[in-house]
């Protein structure tokens, strides 16, 4: 292959587009011959320039970073292999929180659509903007713990809750509006199950459990929207709780 390469054929044998060949030369990672007539012609140093691009290519290394490299023949190898491992790794969390993300948006809309009550497209960027304000009163730590829950508890129980927290709010409206004495059994029965469940998500963590407390105390619009209440009915519901814990003492 000493004879040199029109950009045709280059592109043909290693697989690559002539558009992205012309890329690499307006970078500097090649340089080209020209004919008389103007054509590209690429020589053996060009061809393999391009093989070792292709090779760092495959370690996530930007075409940019790609041009230093060559550059400096005295490069540090593990320092390199070390940055890309530092990339490829913030990367994975970042789609792993965009996966955790999705796996809560899904939920959300599955079980509001379970209930009754599903989210239309026009409400679909407020739910977004309030799973952001609930989210800002947990630490990182604690967002990775509620992932690490989550698994824990398994699909099946985390879909059997979500069911569940609709019916128990609405069976809490029921004994609130009939009236209920806090101190009845029924009423502590009611609540005595809404503790469970909390204490299912928060496994007893007080940290989490405190952002929890200043998810409702703070962000009470954002919660109520993603439980598909009324803010002012969710307010009520959680006084009416709370005077069963005082009165259970």
């Amino acid at each position: 292959m000493d004879d040199p390469l029109p950009i045709g054929e280059l592109a043909a044998r290693t697989g690559l587009t002539v558009r992205a060949l012309h890329h690499y030369e307006d970078l500097g990672l090649l340089s080209p011959t020209r004919t008389v007539a103007g054509h590209r012609r690429y020589g053996p140093r060009e061809v393999e320039r391009v093989q070792q691009i292709r090779s760092l290519q495959t370690l996530g290394v930007s075409l940019r970073e790609i041009g230093t490299v060559l550059e400096a023949p005295d490069f540090d190898p593990a320092a390199l292999v070390a940055r890309q491992r530092a990339a490829l790794a913030a990367e994975q969390a970042r789609l792993s929180d965009l996966l955790g993300r999705l796996d809560a948006l899904e939920r959300l809309l599955r079980q509001r659509a379970q209930t009754g009550t599903p989210i239309p497209p026009t409400d679909f960027l407020q739910t977004l903007r309030a799973m952001q304000d609930i989210e800002q009163h947990y630490s990182p730590d604690q967002l990775a713990q509620l992932a690490d829950r989550r698994r824990q508890l398994g699909e099946e129980t985390i879909r059997a809750v979500e069911a569940e927290w609709p019916r128990l709010f609405e069976q809490v409206g029921q004994a609130m509006d009939a009236g209920a004495d806090p101190a009845s059994p029924e009423a502590r029965a009611l609540i005595d199950r809404w503790d469970e469940l909390v204490a299912m998500f928060t496994n007893h963590d007080p940290g989490i459990t405190q952002s929890l407390g200043n998810v409702w105390k703070q962000s009470g619009g954002s919660a109520s929207q993603m439980a598909g209440l009324d803010p002012d009915r969710m307010r009520e519901l959680f006084a009416y709780a709370q005077r069963v814990r005082d009165a259970r003492g």
